[in-house]
């Protein structure tokens, strides 16, 4: 049974137009929304007020249905913004931003240029196929942007 489709992952963020500046310049995606709106307090449970203001961007990738990256900054932040941007190491629970490039090593200047944290310079490496008789093999970097999101980017060379 398909019940649903996976269309877009939305980051709380400390400065919204910041972060889309990142990505736009790394990754060339364009903004699809950008609004100041009223946040319902249960459309994400964050402690805010009901009817808290937020800005909420939302950058398009190539695919014009999914591939959709929403990040999302509370106008008066109901909770501490002392998110961890020099990070080096994932926590249990935290999702993993991936993403598919025919341009691996330009992302990993230009993400490093635009303030990214690089785990790994561009590596290639081999995982098994979801067959398992073949191997797909992969270029890949890892970094935390600004906001001190982990993202894996690879290519499929």
């Amino acid at each position: 049974m398909d019940t649903g489709l996976l269309k877009r992952t939305t980051f709380i963020v400390r400065d919204a137009e910041a972060s889309a500046a990142f990505y736009q310049a790394v990754f060339g995606w364009t903004v699809w929304y950008d609004n100041v709106v009223k946040a319902d307090h249960r459309f994400p449970p964050s402690g805010a007020p009901d009817m808290a203001e937020v800005r909420l961007i939302i950058l398009q990738a190539l695919d014009p249905r999914i591939g959709k990256l929403g990040l999302l900054q509370y106008l008066d932040p109901p909770f501490d913004e002392g998110t961890p941007v020099h990070r080096t190491r994932v926590r249990m629970g935290e999702p993993i931003l991936v993403v598919e490039t025919d341009d691996v090593d330009g992302v990993y200047q230009r993400a490093t240029e635009q303030g990214a944290k690089a785990v790994t310079a561009p590596v290639d490496w081999e995982v098994p196929a979801p067959d398992g008789q073949s191997t797909i093999h992969l270029r890949t970097i890892s970094l935390f942007d600004p906001n001190g999101i982990y993202m894996e980017v690879s290519a499929h060379p």
